[in-house]
């Protein structure tokens, strides 16, 4: 029975001191959580990069390859397209997390509401202006990636048909790389506002009293 009572106790007494945390406190705890909702964006990196380094393999092993070596083209030609679908499966994982992260950030609009000193509200007003840039790069760049890896397939679907036209390959192969062209125009903007958010996310730390050591410093 004690058990039961002290049990009933704590649930009673964690709940006044969420019920008592201030809206800076709340907004620490979401901005943490964000980037916890995050880690699966990040697990997604090092695999995407090591596809990009083998699809480039595959790529430079057909182009060597005479239009006689058919049959061998056609299955380098399978195995890039195998390896597209693979990073479009690595950019939905991306795009699930950053999702998470973004429904867990929109909680901080009803806390930044909430700061009564105005410094401090629009320095968290600010931050909030920020990640919502950085959700929307993530958008353009999700979308770029995309539109590279179906005009990658198109370069892939050519080289498999003995009737293809050098003319067209190159035409292909060009509006593939204006393609990853866009990608790291959208990859760039993307860190940019992380960095800006990252800096801003400090400054508020800073500014509401939170202790944070520069080791934590994304």
């Amino acid at each position: 029975m004690k058990k039961q009572i002290y049990g009933l106790l704590m649930i009673i007494l964690i709940m006044m001191m969420t019920a008592c945390s201030s809206p800076e406190d709340n907004i620490y705890q979401i901005i943490e959580e964000t980037a916890v909702k995050e880690v699966d964006f990040e697990k997604q990196q090092e695999p995407m990069k090591e596809l990009e380094i083998k699809e480039k393999e595959l790529f430079d092993q057909i182009m060597e390859l005479g239009m006689k070596e058919l049959d061998e083209i056609q299955q380098l030609a399978d195995d890039a397209l195998a390896n597209l679908d693979e990073r479009e499966k690595l950019l939905t994982k991306e795009q699930e997390a950053i999702n998470q992260s973004k429904e867990e950030f929109e909680k901080a609009s009803t806390e930044i509401s909430k700061i009564k000193d105005d410094k401090l509200k629009n320095e968290a007003l600010e931050l909030d202006k920020l990640m919502k840039t950085r959700f929307n790069a993530y958008e353009s760049l999700n979308e770029a990636y995309l539109n590279g890896l179906a005009e990658d397939r198109k370069i892939y679907d050519m080289v498999k048909k003995e009737d293809l036209k050098l003319e067209d390959l190159e035409k292909q192969i060009e509006a593939s790389n204006k393609a990853y062209e866009a990608v790291l125009i959208s990859n760039e903007e993307f860190n940019e506002a992380t960095e800006k958010f990252n800096a801003a996310k400090l400054d508020f730390y800073k500014a509401a009293g939170f202790k944070i050591s520069t080791s934590n410093e994304e």
